[in-house]
């Protein structure tokens, strides 16, 4: 994983990101509710979570399961889809393609080797508190094709529901 940042720290750049809890679609789960889109980006190193902590990034930290253990370090990212963005690019094989709110859920159920993003800061105050939450700005997400999909992946063509 690597890290860097842009317009005034503002945005956080994540080369080879491993990202959890995935929710491109929105579904509503014991977790979420109907429509919102979020994931989060598992944190493995405690420097860089602490870096990113005192860079005002909010970052969960879930302690040790078990003794000697690393505590769970992630970033929640919410996705809002509007004239902005978030851009979103799925490279399966030798294509890529942009993907839509109509059809980002995708990536909720597909193999993924590689993973860039950059993820927005928005600072908010409401009634005396604050804090940041990050937005996704734009991700480019490499499928993991399988023996199949490699072998047709010139020759297959998807069917639209």
């Amino acid at each position: 994983m690597e890290i860097g940042f842009a317009r005034a720290g503002k945005l956080l750049q994540i080369d080879d990101a491993r990202i959890i809890f995935k929710n491109f679609s929105g579904e509503e789960s014991k977790f979420n509710r109907a429509g919102d889109r979020n994931f989060a980006v598992h944190i493995d190193d405690t420097e860089l979570a602490d870096q990113l902590i005192a860079d005002g990034w909010n970052v969960t930290v879930k302690p040790p399961k078990e003794e000697g253990d690393d505590p769970y370090m992630y970033i929640k990212v919410k996705i809002k889809f509007n004239d902005r963005g978030p851009k979103v690019f799925l490279k399966s094989g030798k294509h890529v393609r942009r993907l839509s709110e109509q059809n980002v859920g995708l990536l909720d159920s597909i193999d993924i080797l590689r993973v860039d993003l950059d993820l927005r800061a928005y600072d908010w105050e409401v009634n005396g508190k604050t804090g940041r939450t990050a937005y996704l700005d734009s991700i480019n997400v490499e499928q993991n094709l399988n023996r199949f999909e490699e072998y047709y992946e010139n020759e297959f063509e998807e069917c639209e529901d």
